[in-house]
């Protein structure tokens, strides 16, 4: 079987797809192109990776880690701040690549189980990117650098969903929520209602400058 090293940029090894698994497609803004996992466990994953500023790129179902002297094959590798590491989802499906030949093994790559309980205590977080990720995929192209300009203003000082929509009133509503939810993307504004509760109109949004 290949060696690679963890300085390697991974590519998605294609995946077997048994009769009984699911497939859930998806696209990921971040990447700027459809995905696929095959475990809710692993869209959970997802979403929080998506939505973490600092992770700048990831890659699903990069290739074989080494755990306890095992071969275990990784859910996701991710990078940032000029590092990088492979996530593996606890009590995830078994995967099976197309074909366990062409598959690399990332020797002495730094490794992070992600446990089913911490994914849970992310389960609030997670469900509100549910919803807010299809606002960027269907109409952030549509934002201008204007129009996100212009909204990152507002949260100076905290402002709810609700009142920065009215506030920008000339502006489609649409556009201007689907503008907070990019500012939140990049991490320019951040939400802590986000953690604790749904989504709503008054979920409250702030400049992470402003909260330093």
């Amino acid at each position: 079987m290949p060696q690679s090293t963890p300085l390697t940029i991974p590519s998605p090894i294609e995946i077997k797809r048994l009769p009984w698994m699911r497939r859930l497609s998806l696209i990921s803004p971040k990447l700027s192109h459809l995905l696929t996992v095959f475990s809710y466990g692993s869209l959970n994953l997802w979403a929080f990776i998506e939505s973490h500023p600092a992770i700048t790129s990831f890659c699903e179902y990069p290739g074989y880690v080494i755990i306890d002297d095992q071969q275990v094959f990784a859910t996701f590798w991710v990078q940032g701040d000029g590092q990088q590491q492979f996530l593996v989802l606890e009590g995830d499906i078994q995967i099976e690549p197309e074909n366990i030949n062409s598959v690399p093994t990332f020797h002495d790559a730094a490794v992070h189980t992600v446990t089913q309980a911490w994914l849970a205590s992310h389960q609030q977080w997670i469900n509100n990117w549910h919803r807010i990720n299809p606002y960027i995929v269907s109409n952030g192209r549509f934002v201008t650098p204007q129009i996100l300009d212009a909204t990152a203003v507002l949260f100076e000082t905290p402002v709810t969903l609700f009142d920065a929509e009215h506030a920008l009133r000339r502006i489609d509503q649409q556009l201007v929520r689907t503008a907070i939810f990019m500012l939140l993307h990049r991490g320019r504004i951040t939400s802590a209602d986000l953690t604790k509760k749904p989504l709503s109109g008054a979920t409250l949004f702030y400049s992470n400058a402003a909260r330093a």
